[in-house]
């Protein structure tokens, strides 16, 4: 499983030095607007580091299941499939890959937003200049910055599961497009139709969670029934391929 893991890292390895890369460059006009009291590059820089979040991580999911296609289309990773590994361990090295890859990523835009938030503390001169400076910069951009870190840390990482969960859902459209609807007229297109119907369904159940007083439990509860259902389409999906799958 390992082994696979790392070919799957190997795969997608180039596109996380690119988004490392951004993210420096960013990070660096953070920095300067920073120390030299630039407010302007301060905006960019904040700007351009949740982009590189957002999108990074988007970005991340979606290469994966672009990759997860072109494996099962195409002969691109023909021999993978005639290895001693079965197949769920086959998709699970894809899921654990691109999951732990959204995870690192995550904590890592995580910590990153933590350390600028404690050198712009530091460097500009206590919380409540730093949130004054926040507070003209969301103005300006029109952003609401009345929220507090811990709210918006649990909805970062509900989001996480959340799409987690969705790319989980892609990879067993693919499947389905490469197994039950192979060789038929739209398959594509019915694929398609099915992953949005399936992501509908798993967003309906996520709405079934309560509003509640206590964000912390809300989040949890998200996060825990995104995974559940993300374990079930990963059964659902590895079933699918022992039983269908013809390389």
């Amino acid at each position: 499983m390992l082994k696979l893991m790392k070919y799957e890292f190997r795969k997608t390895m180039f596109s996380k030095m690119i988004l490392l890369l951004i993210t420096g460059l960013a990070e660096i006009l953070y920095l300067l607007g920073v120390f030299m009291k630039w407010n302007s590059g301060l905006a960019w820089g904040i700007a351009g580091l949740i982009c590189c979040a957002l999108i990074g991580i988007f970005y991340i999911g979606i290469e994966s299941l672009l990759v997860f296609q072109k494996d099962l289309n195409t002969k691109q990773s023909y021999m993978l499939f005639l290895t001693p590994k079965n197949s769920y361990q086959i998709l699970g090295a894809k899921v654990l890959e691109n999951g732990i890859s959204i995870f690192i990523t995550g904590v890592f835009f995580a910590l990153l937003a933590a350390i600028d938030w404690s050198v712009g503390v530091i460097y500009i001169g206590g919380v409540k200049q730093f949130l004054d400076i926040l507070h003209q910069i969301s103005v300006s951009i029109n952003v609401d910055m009345n929220i507090t870190a811990s709210w918006l840390l649990l909805a970062f990482f509900s989001g996480l599961s959340s799409w987690l969960m969705t790319i989980i859902t892609g990879d067993l459209a693919i499947i389905l497009s490469a197994t039950v609807l192979a060789g038929k007229k739209f398959s594509g297109l019915v694929s398609f139709l099915l992953f949005i119907l399936l992501t509908i369904l798993a967003g309906k159940i996520m709405y079934l969670v309560p509003s509640m007083k206590d964000e912390m439990i809300r989040f949890s509860l998200l996060i825990v029934t995104a995974l559940v259902i993300s374990a079930v389409m990963y059964v659902v999906s590895g079933w699918i391929m022992d039983k269908k799958l013809s390389v």
